[in-house]
C-alpha cells in the first residue's frame, strides 16, 4: 500500500480553497453573456476552480478556454496559470503525460516573467508528479530546484511545502527517521502560520509515515485529529478521497478489517464523485492486498482485476517513456535558451565596441548579416540534433539486437553441438555387432540424457530469445499451485528417476498470482537444476507457503551446494555452466532466464546455499 500525497499547490490565482461568492449556476449564466474577453477569462477561471473539487474533466474544459483567451489577449501570466491549473486537473485524472506537458509549459512562462514564487510551485508540482510515478531521483531534482528559489524568497510557507515534499520522498525511500524530521519541520511552520489545510496535509503524511513504521496507534491518532479539524469544513472530493484511503489502509494494516472496509467504501464514493481516477485505482490495489491478507482470494482477484483494468485504461509504459522524453526536451530547451542568451550578450558587447568605429548603416548591415547567418546556423543545429537523436535511438536498438545475437551464437556453437555429437556417436556404434549389450544400453542412456538436456535448453533458449526480442507483457492471473507443481514435476520425473532422486511436496496454499508460462518455466529450471546437482538417491522438496508480506515457492535439494564466490556470480548474473553430479551438461542460461522472467511479474529469485550442504532457490512474489 503506497503513500498518496495531499497536493495543495494548485491554486495560484485563488487564496486557499475559498471560492467566489457567486454560485456555480450564476457563473455559468454569466459565461453565456457577451462579456469582454478579460472578464470572460475570469469567469471561466472561477468555474474551472469550482469543478476542480468534484469534476476534473469539466475543470479541464474551462481551463482550456482560459488558456485560449489568455493567448488571444496576450496575457502571459494568465496563460501560465491556466497551464498550471490544467497540469493539476490532468494529474487528478492520472493523465500524467498531459499533466507534465502543462506544468513544463507553465514553468517556461514563469521563467520568462521572472515570477519565482509561481516557478517554485511549478517545480514542486513536477516533483510531485515524478514522486507519484515512483521516480524518486527525478522528484528530488525538482524539489531541490524549488528549495533553492524558496530560500532566496525567504517564504516560510513555501519552505514548509518543500520540507513536506522532502519528507514524502524520504518516506518512499524508506528513510523514515529523515521523513519524520522533515515532516515535523513543515508541521511546525504550518502551526506558526495558522495554515489549517496545510496542517491537515502534514498530519496525514505524518500518519502515513507512522503507519509505515508499524506505529498504527499513532497513525490513527493523527487521522482522527484530521477528522476533528475538518468536521465542519467543506473540503474538495479529491482530498476527502485521499484522506479516507489513508485511514482505510492504516486500519487494514492494524487488521481492523470492518473499519477498513467502511473507510475504503467512503474513499471510493468520493473518488467516483470527484472523478479522481488515481485515488480510485489506489483503493482497488489496497483492497486486493487486504483481502489477500484475509485469505479471501475471490475478493482479492476481483479487486486486482478492477485495478489493472483501470490502470491499463489510464497509463502504460509508453506514457512513462513519454514523461522521460518530455523532461529531456524541457532540459534541452533550457540549455539552448541559456546558450542563446550567452550568444546574444557576446553580439551585444561586440556591437558596443564597434559602434564608435563604424557608421550607422554599416552597423545595420552587419546586424542583418549576423541575424541571417544565426538563423541558418540555428536551423542546421536543430536538424543535426534531430538526426543525432534518431541515430542514438537506432544505435541502442542495434546494440540490443547484437547482444541477443552474440548470446544465441555462443550457446548454439558451444552447447548445442555437444549433444548432437553424442547422438551421432551412438548411431554409429549402435550398428556395431561386436559392441556388448551393456555398452549399448549405457550409450543409449547417455544419448537419452543428451536429447533431454538439448530439449530443455532449446525451450529455455526460445523463451529467452522471445522475451528479449518481443518484450512481451506478462498476464497476471490466479494460478492453481497443485496444477503448476504437478505439470512441472511430471516433466522432470524421467531425469529424477535416472538418479533415483525422490521429489517431495509441501503446498500450504492453493493459488498464487502470476503468469502461468513464466512460473512454469522458472519452476522447471529450478527443479531440473536441483536434480542435476543432487547425488544419487537424494531428496528434493517443493514448498509453497505464505509469509506476512510475500508468497514463496521454493525448491530445496541436498546436493553439492555453492561457494560464496558462486553465489556472488549468480547475484551479478555472471554465472557460467557447471557439470552436474553425474556429469550433466548445461548452458548457463537457465538461472539467468529465471531472473529475467520473474522481473516481468514483479517477483524475485532468492538463493540460500552452503558448499556441500545443498541449496534452496525461492521464487518470492509480493503479497
Amino acid at each position: 500500500m503506497r503513500k498518496i500525497l495531499f497536493l495543495f499547490l494548485f491554486a495560484l490565482s485563488q487564496p486557499g480553497f475559498s471560492q467566489t461568492n457567486k454560485t456555480l449556476d450564476s457563473l455559468l449564466t454569466e459565461a453565456d453573456k457577451p462579456l469582454p474577453d478579460s472578464l470572460k477569462l475570469k469567469v471561466y477561471n472561477e468555474i474551472g476552480f469550482i469543478y476542480t473539487d468534484n469534476n476534473a474533466g469539466k475543470a479541464i474544459d474551462y481551463f482550456l478556454k482560459v488558456n485560449e483567451l489568455a493567448k488571444k489577449t496576450s496575457n502571459r501570466l494568465a496563460e501560465a496559470n491556466s497551464h498550471y491549473d490544467l497540469g493539476f486537473a490532468y494529474f487528478l485524472q492520472a493523465n500524467y503525460e498531459r499533466s507534465l506537458q502543462n506544468y513544463i509549459a507553465a514553468a517556461k512562462i514563469y521563467e520568462t516573467l521572472k515570477d519565482n514564487k509561481r516557478l517554485s510551485n511549478a517545480y514542486m508540482s513536477i516533483g510531485n508528479l515524478y514522486f507519484e510515478n515512483n521516480n524518486i531521483a527525478k522528484a528530488a531534482e525538482y524539489y531541490k530546484l524549488a528549495e533553492v528559489i524558496v530560500l532566496k524568497l525567504n517564504d516560510d510557507i513555501r519552505l514548509a511545502n518543500v520540507y513536506n515534499s522532502w519528507g514524502n520522498a524520504h518516506d518512499k525511500a524508506k528513510s523514515y527517521d529523515s521523513a519524520l524530521l522533515y515532516l515535523n519541520k513543515a508541521y511546525k511552520i504550518y502551526v506558526e502560520k495558522g495554515d489549517l489545510f496545510s496542517m491537515i496535509n502534514i498530519l496525514s503524511n505524518l500518519g502515513l509515515t507512522y503507519k509505515h513504521l508499524n506505529r498504527t496507534d499513532e497513525a490513527l491518532a493523527n487521522f482522527e485529529d484530521i477528522r476533528k479539524r475538518i468536521y465542519k469544513q467543506d473540503l474538495p472530493k479529491d482530498l476527502l478521497a485521499m484522506l479516507y484511503n489513508n485511514i482505510a489502509s492504516t486500519y487494514s494494516q492494524a487488521k481492523k478489517y470492518p473499519q477498513a472496509i467502511a473507510a475504503f467504501d467512503t474513499s471510493i464514493t468520493y473518488s467516483k464523485e470527484g472523478n479522481v481516477s488515481y485515488v480510485l485505482m489506489e483503493n482497488y490495489s489496497n483492497l486486493s492486498d487486504m483481502y489477500a491478507a484475509m485469505n479471501n482470494h475471490e475478493q482479492e482477484a476481483g479487486y486486482l482485476r478492477k485495478f489493472y483494468h483501470l490502470k491499463d485504461s489510464l497509463f502504460s509504459a509508453d506514457n512513462k517513456n513519454q514523461l522521460t522524453q518530455l523532461d529531456a526536451d524541457y532540459q534541452l530547451e533550457k540549455k539552448n535558451s541559456e546558450l542563446a542568451k550567452t550568444e546574444a550578450e557576446v553580439v551585444k558587447r561586440k556591437s558596443q565596441r564597434n559602434v564608435l568605429l563604424i557608421i550607422a548603416i554599416a552597423a545595420a548591415v552587419l546586424l542583418t548579416g549576423l541575424g541571417f547567418f544565426y538563423s541558418r546556423i540555428r536551423k542546421k543545429n536543430v536538424k543535426l540534433e534531430e538526426q543525432n537523436i534518431t541515430i542514438n535511438k537506432q544505435n541502442l536498438e542495434l546494440q540490443t539486437l547484437n547482444s541477443v545475437k552474440d548470446r544465441l551464437f555462443s550457446i548454439i556453437s558451444h552447447d548445442l553441438r555437444n549433444p548432437l555429437v553424442t547422438l551421432q556417436s551412438y548411431l554409429a556404434l549402435s550398428d556395431n555387432p561386436l559392441l556388448p549389450a551393456e555398452k549399448k544400453e549405457q550409450y543409449r542412456l547417455q544419448t537419452s540424457n543428451a536429447v533431454s538436456q538439448t530439449s530443455n535448453m532449446l525451450d529455455n533458449l526460445l523463451a529467452w530469445a522471445n522475451m528479449q526480442i518481443k518484450n512481451t507483457k506478462a498476464s497476471i492471473t490466479p494460478i492453481d499451485v497443485d496444477e503448476l507443481v504437478s505439470d512441472t514435476r511430471s516433466g522432470a520425473e524421467a531425469q529424477a528417476s535416472q538418479k533415483q532422486v525422490l521429489i517431495h511436496e509441501d503446498l500450504s496454499i492453493s493459488t498464487i498470482p502470476g503468469d502461468y508460462n513464466i512460473l512454469s518455466i522458472a519452476l522447471r529450471n529450478l527443479l531440473t537444476n536441483a536434480i542435476k546437482f543432487s547425488d544419487k538417491e537424494g531428496n528434493i522438496w517443493i514448498n509453497a507457503q505464505r509469509s506476512p508480506d510475500a508468497i514463496v515457492l521454493s525448491v530445496k535439494d541436498e546436493g553439492v551446494g555453492m561457494s560464496p564466490d558462486q553465489l556472488l556470480e549468480l547475484q551479478t548474473k555472471q554465472q557460467s555452466s557447471s557439470a552436474g553430479t553425474a556429469g550433466e551438461k548445461g548452458t548457463g542460461l537457465g538461472l539467468y532466464l529465471v531472473q529475467e522472467l520473474l522481473q516481468k511479474i514483479n517477483a524475485r529469485l532468492e538463493v540460500k546455499s552452503e558448499k556441500g550442504q545443498g541449496s534452496t532457490f525461492s521464487i518470492v512474489i509480493p503479497a
